[in-house]
């Protein structure tokens, strides 16, 4: 870890984020937002969000399943004055037929993970603190290489000054290892490392049926280089910081429906003028949506949402990506027993591929979650995520489905198995793959 204090972007960041916790004494996550109606025990934060994330999940193993369970299987935590700590510890078994994401010559390999984490809360009556810290260990049984620790940092919080006025913010550290499937993925010896570093400062103010809300954030990445077998791969050229300013505004037509307009400009700095090819990848871009908003109480809440969006890229010999915007996301519980999660969204996506522009990711998804009894949670997913290279025929669909249950025998054990599947059919024949997953999670819990 002491290796990320040398990096010039993580300064830059952390400074950032830094400033935005001591600017507000408690300040929350902007995208998920750990909401809880009155009298709810703190320990149910989050509840079920709406999963807005227009790319395919990194680790299939990741669940937020068991804090969707009845409350007497929830976990106590330790009082320590107006504060409340989460011990807990995972332990994986999975089974990947197809470690390295290849077309041919398929590896498969058991890994082992132990996933230990704390969570630190604190809930007063108009502000809300979080703080989490996790590490995750990936053992490969054969393919040692592989064998890599992962880990993050998230403070959190929410401000609410009055009813009609809240402050919110966030700063994430996260150490990663990149999925051998990512589009981007250089395939040396060992996955590449990658250092993230993510400031959040937003506000939200209600003028009787209208909402207003401003958010801004600075996100830096920084790869590792990767060895081979004949040499290294340099990845500094990846290296980069975005910055991201979204405002949305929102007009209650007749209770339970809204009026939305939505707009965002992003700017994307390299830290390398130029990239192994020489070209300047630095750009700018916004994007502008309008769309109703659905807050129906415990039936639906969402967003659909259409509109424009464009990237304009330093280098001319780029081809710029513009065109049509949308972006659906809703919470749909047809009983209380269950819940569905459908979105779509069209959007830019960074890429480093060579003579690629930008990446226009159009994505496809239905989340599934039913309490099959007060201790057994049933979870069910399918995505697909077309992206589209500009200026390179390099197109690419993946697919992805996985099934869940989980079983809790109290507030401090559970189980899980999972079974996973992921294609790519990629007009690049070499990053074609097919992937099947079979996992077993045990869990402790305090």
């Amino acid at each position: 870890m002491m290796r990320l204090l040398k990096l010039g972007t993580w300064r830059q960041s952390s400074v950032i984020g830094l400033s935005v916790l001591m600017s507000c004494t408690a300040l929350a996550q902007m995208p998920t937002r750990p909401d809880t109606s009155p009298g709810q025990d703190p320990r149910r934060a989050g509840g079920a969000k709406i999963t807005t994330d227009p790319n395919p999940p990194t680790n299939i193993r990741e669940s937020d399943d068991t804090e969707q369970l009845a409350d007497r299987y929830q976990p106590k935590g330790i009082t320590l004055g107006k504060f409340l700590l989460l011990p807990k510890v995972e332990i994986d078994q999975t089974y990947n037929d197809n470690i390295y994401a290849t077309q041919h010559n398929t590896k498969g390999d058991f890994i082992t993970v132990v996933r230990p984490e704390a969570t630190l809360r604190l809930k007063e009556p108009n502000y809300t603190w979080n703080t989490n810290v996790q590490a995750e260990l990936n053992q490969y049984w054969k393919y040692t290489d592989d064998n890599n620790v992962q880990g993050r940092f998230l403070t959190d919080g929410l401000y609410e000054i009055n009813r009609d006025l809240e402050v919110s913010g966030s700063y994430n550290f996260s150490a990663l290892v990149e999925d051998r499937g990512a589009d981007d993925a250089v395939q040396g010896k060992e996955p590449t490392k990658l250092w993230m570093n993510d400031g959040r400062l937003g506000g939200k103010v209600r003028q009787g049926r209208y909402t207003f809300g401003l958010d801004a954030g600075v996100t830096s990445y920084s790869y590792d280089n990767v060895p081979t077998t004949v040499g290294t791969i340099d990845n500094s050229d990846r290296d980069r910081t975005q910055f991201l300013v979204s405002g949305r505004a929102s007009y209650e037509i007749f209770p339970g429906y809204a009026a939305v307009l939505a707009a965002s400009v992003n700017q994307r700095d390299y830290d390398r003028a130029t990239d192994r090819a020489g070209y300047n990848r630095d750009s700018k871009g916004y994007r502008i949506e309008g769309g109703i908003g659905v807050d129906l109480a415990e039936t639906i809440r969402g967003d659909f949402l259409v509109g424009y969006l464009s990237q304009d890229y330093k280098d001319k010999r780029f081809q710029d990506p513009a065109g049509l915007a949308f972006k659906a996301s809703f919470n749909w519980t047809p009983s209380r027993l269950t819940l569905v999660v459908p979105t779509l969204e069209r959007s830019i996506q960074e890429t480093t591929v060579l003579n690629a522009s930008g990446m226009v990711r159009t994505s496809a998804s239905v989340l599934v979650r039913h309490e099959y009894a007060r201790n057994i949670l049933l979870t069910g997913f399918g995505g697909i995520y077309y992206d589209d290279f500009k200026g390179l025929n390099r197109d690419s669909v993946l697919y992805e489905l996985r099934g869940r249950v989980t079983y809790a025998f109290n507030e401090n054990v559970f189980v899980s198995a999972e079974l996973a599947h992921r294609t790519k059919d990629s007009e690049l024949t070499a990053r074609s793959f097919s992937q099947n997953f079979i996992g077993l999670r045990l869990g402790l819990q305090m």
